[in-house]
């Protein structure tokens, strides 16, 4: 209903990842060059590390819009997997058989199959797994002798692995440092800083069809960094509440308020640890982990 009110034709801050609202601040900008480089560039192994909410999902959807059509891409998202599992889903999304087939069958297959595209003149599939830091390590082991199929230094297929922080701890551990060494194309997303997160924020609700270029004014617009820190989910949800709360009590705009209001309804009340405030947005208060849970829960789950 606060659509109508606001001269909205759509939510300017819902939680689903869609590249349509994207906003490119420098950290975003410069990983999805990255990404789109490792591709094009058939760099074999990628990784793209973010905090929670830092917008990871969001960027490899502009990444696949971004692509020529006769990439084929394969996306795995549920990553708590095992080495068969891995090889099923893989050929799975190639629409190759693969019912009874033992592991050693399962990759023969595979290979034919890449083979097959390559000899065709088609450009090396793409595997892209989200939520990489969940992987096991024999499982990341099996997708680095995956990318052991080329044909002279031609790879065969190329691997972009996505996740949190904890992805590249495990990366390091000793019986990874092969995989590790092998990615030629590392890209990274950081929070918004102050004033990354207003031009964010007026974004998105440009996009959304806001004519009204201060929606949210500035003294909003600050108290929106200040309890979110720039990470975007914890700003896409405070934005829609605060709109909510500014429907409903019958105002034309969201002022510094509101949005304190919306923060005390969903737990982000405390503020940013002094060192956060001063950095550029990569050091982040050990409570907002706990914010975006409590955030996410008043939300009812949606991602």
């Amino acid at each position: 209903m606060y659509q109508h009110h606001f001269g909205l034709r759509a939510e300017p801050f819902a939680v689903t990842p869609d590249p349509t609202f994207l906003f490119t601040g420098r950290a975003h900008r410069e990983a999805l060059a990255a990404l789109v480089y490792g591709v094009k560039q058939r760099r074999g192994f990628i990784c793209l590390v973010g905090e929670i909410g830092t917008g990871k999902t969001t960027l490899l959807r502009a990444l696949l819009e971004d692509l020529d059509v006769s990439v084929r891409t394969l996306l795995i998202t549920h990553t708590t997997i095992g080495c068969d599992d891995l090889h099923r889903m893989i050929l799975h999304e190639l629409s190759i058989p693969h019912g009874g087939l033992t592991r050693a069958e399962m990759v023969h297959a595979l290979y034919e199959f890449l083979l097959a595209e390559f000899q065709a003149g088609h450009p090396p599939p793409l595997l892209i797994v989200d939520e990489a830091q969940n992987l096991a390590e024999a499982v990341l082991e099996e997708i680095r002798l995956l990318t052991n199929l080329e044909i002279g230094e031609s790879k065969l297929l190329q691997v972009i692995l996505a996740g949190q922080p904890e992805l590249e701890r495990k990366l390091r551990r000793p019986g990874l440092r092969q995989l590790d060494q092998r990615i030629a194309v590392r890209a990274r997303l950081l929070p918004l800083n102050q004033d990354e997160t207003a031009a964010y924020v007026r974004h998105r609700l440009r996009v959304a069809g806001s004519r009204d270029p201060h929606l949210f004014n500035r003294a909003a617009l600050r108290a929106v960094w200040a309890r979110t820190n720039g990470v975007p989910r914890l700003v896409n949800i405070l934005g829609e509440q605060a709109l909510v709360n500014a429907f409903g009590a019958d105002k034309r705009g969201v002022n510094e308020k509101l949005v304190e209001e919306a923060a005390r309804d969903l737990g982000l009340h405390r503020p940013p640890t002094s060192e956060a405030r001063a950095g550029d947005g990569a050091g982040l208060p050990a409570e907002w982990g706990r914010w975006s849970l409590r955030a996410l829960f008043a939300t009812g789950g949606r991602r």
